[in-house]
């Protein structure tokens, strides 16, 4: 017998295993839809976005009225002439024309500065803490979400709070029980989900073998509540998406969604931020995808009557630091801006204008714990104690009405 880790990898039924997208996601045409009511499932939900390799927040929301940028930025400050001003301090990137819409209709809130104490640039460690929400020197084996759903669904047989569409899994999501699947692989999981009969969950003396049937019966039934989902949005009509990768995961988990599928957290992520070198160009073909694809998102969502019910948060591992590397780039740094749309927020920039005088060795100075960003959610739009998901030494932020 195969041990468990090895299972999961082969089936990726499961969050904590490779991540499979079924082909019954991609068989109906987006342009054959009617428009979604809205008025099945009332419950909040929650999608995170996580840009992967360190966004240069910097470079993403600026601080375009402070000459410091321009004089130590240098050739990768971004001309005041082309920046979409948000407020008489701050604006966005010109590839950001989305989110720059998004927050001009009232409904994108930018918490600043956000990290955490004595920092780690380390890609793997950095983002291992921003998922398990431990501190610097803690290893912890269960993701805040995991911890989350553990902690809400009251039926340990609840296999679908939880999703995450992805080809990275996500340790975020990784509870003590399993509440959650995983999907990626279009053409081996509907093999496996056709020729799969329904698995009697029961308990031998095996307890390899009993976790192997369990990850089964999860995958059978996660399955087949997403295909039903699906068929359910067959009337329905969304809006035309962009080509990116990030945008496909979105249009799914919009779909999803609108099929009333019970998953109260979607988690996705999209990569190539690590920008040492050649930054203007690659930045702005990534902010561009991401903008485009979140606006369509949510536009779908507005459309749909849902926007206030979905809260989109989005974050990276962390920043670049301030000062180019000189292969014009930026290397790995500290605080960044985290991003909150929909969900009845309340649209305002939380927080101070990044100070670029006054730096942490070389980068921002943090000014909000991000664990604060994670109990303000699970709080007030998720209605969960932040104490059940280890949060409770973290304050409330003003990020909703």
């Amino acid at each position: 017998m195969k041990n468990r880790r090895e299972f999961i990898k082969v089936t990726g039924t499961t969050i904590g295993g490779l991540v499979m997208i079924p082909q019954f996601l991609k068989a109906v045409p987006l342009s054959r839809y009617e428009l979604y009511s809205g008025k099945e499932n009332l419950e909040n939900i929650l999608v995170v976005i996580q840009l992967s390799g360190g966004n240069d927040g910097l470079n993403t929301f600026i601080p375009y009225a402070d000459e410091a940028y321009y004089a130590i930025r240098g050739s990768l400050a971004i001309p005041k002439d082309q920046i979409l001003k948000a407020d008489s301090n701050m604006g966005w990137h010109p590839a950001m024309q989305g989110f720059s819409e998004i927050m001009q209709d009232g409904n994108l809130s930018v918490i600043q500065n956000v990290g955490y104490p004595n920092p780690d640039r380390s890609h793997f460690r950095s983002m291992e803490i921003w998922q398990t929400a431990s501190g610097i020197d803690e290893y912890w084996n269960t993701g805040w979400l995991g911890r989350y759903l553990d902690a809400s669904c009251k039926n340990k047989t609840d296999v679908l709070k939880g999703l995450n569409i992805d080809s990275v899994d996500s340790l975020a999501m990784q509870g003590n029980e399993l509440h959650g699947i995983a999907l990626q692989n279009p053409d081996l999981f509907e093999r496996q989900i056709k020729g799969m009969n329904p698995i009697p969950n029961v308990v031998s003396e095996n307890p390899n073998l009993d976790y192997v049937r369990k990850l089964a019966v999860s995958a059978f039934e996660g399955s087949d509540q997403i295909k039903v989902a699906i068929e359910k949005t067959a009337s329905y009509k969304t809006l035309v998406y962009p080509e990116s990768q990030l945008a496909k995961n979105l249009s799914w988990i919009s779909r999803l969604i609108k099929g009333d599928l019970e998953s109260k957290v979607y988690y996705t992520s999209f990569g190539g931020f690590d920008t040492h070198a050649n930054q203007l160009n690659t930045h702005y073909t990534k902010l561009e995808q991401v903008s485009l694809a979140v606006k369509a998102f949510y536009d779908d969502l507005k459309s749909s009557g849902l926007n206030n019910r979905v809260t989109v948060m989005i974050f990276s591992e962390f920043g670049r630091r301030v000062t180019p590397n000189g292969s014009n780039g930026t290397d790995h740094g500290k605080a960044a801006p985290m991003f909150i749309i929909g969900g009845n927020n309340t649209g305002k920039i939380i927080g101070n204008t990044p100070d670029l005088i006054n730096l942490n060795q070389g980068d921002l100075q943090f000014e909000y714990d991000f664990r604060s960003v994670y109990s303000t959610v699970i709080k007030q739009k998720l209605n969960t104690d932040p104490t059940l998901v280890q949060l409770s030494d973290f304050k409330i932020l003003p990020i909703f009405n």
